[in-house]
């Protein structure tokens, strides 16, 4: 399948976007909704969660993560009016690298996509380009929980990068901020 997409960095600015918007209540249609109760964890727990995350997708995909390249990036949750709560809410975008040889992403990816479904995250996307910047891109989230993951395979650089995106978090003993 060829299909034209976004830069990798434009995919997760854009993956973030909808996750903060939706976290914070922005594509929420009542106003009610725009303060319904965030998830609760704090920025350690996400990362210990978001780490053992990428783990667990690289026993699957039978390839082990480059220590050195894990980044935890965390961010304020902006509102769908550019609200920018001053509550201490957060999202994490947590990435991991995996060295792997270009011809082995497609099954290797695959891989993750099965034991996703089994705990039964949703696929979004799954794409394969070819070329001399042949990609193999999985996307996927827990439609329950709002965690969005990204997977790509860039042949050229033969890694493959595991993305972790939490929902907007509240810390624990925070209170939330209404709009």
């Amino acid at each position: 399948m060829h299909i034209i997409k976004p830069s990798a960095a434009g995919r997760l600015m854009l993956i973030t976007a909808c996750v903060t918007a939706l976290g914070t209540g922005g594509c929420m249609s009542e106003k009610s909704e725009i303060n319904k109760p965030l998830p609760r964890m704090s920025e350690k727990g996400a990362e210990d969660w978001a780490r053992h995350f990428t783990q667990s997708m690289a026993r699957s995909a039978q390839i082990e993560i480059d220590g050195k390249t894990v980044k935890p990036n965390y961010t304020k949750c902006v509102g769908k009016n550019d609200e920018v709560p001053e509550d201490g809410r957060f999202v994490l975008q947590y990435d991991a690298r995996a060295p792997l040889d270009g011809d082995q992403h497609e099954q290797a990816i695959k891989r993750i996509q099965a034991a996703l479904k089994e705990r039964g995250y949703k696929t979004d996307g799954y794409q394969v380009t070819k070329g001399s910047n042949a990609t193999v891109t999985l996307n996927a989230r827990d439609p329950k929980k709002g965690f969005t993951l990204a997977i790509d395979g860039f042949r050229k650089r033969n890694e493959i990068v595991l993305t972790v995106i939490t929902p907007c978090l509240l810390p624990p003993g925070k209170e939330q901020q209404q709009y």
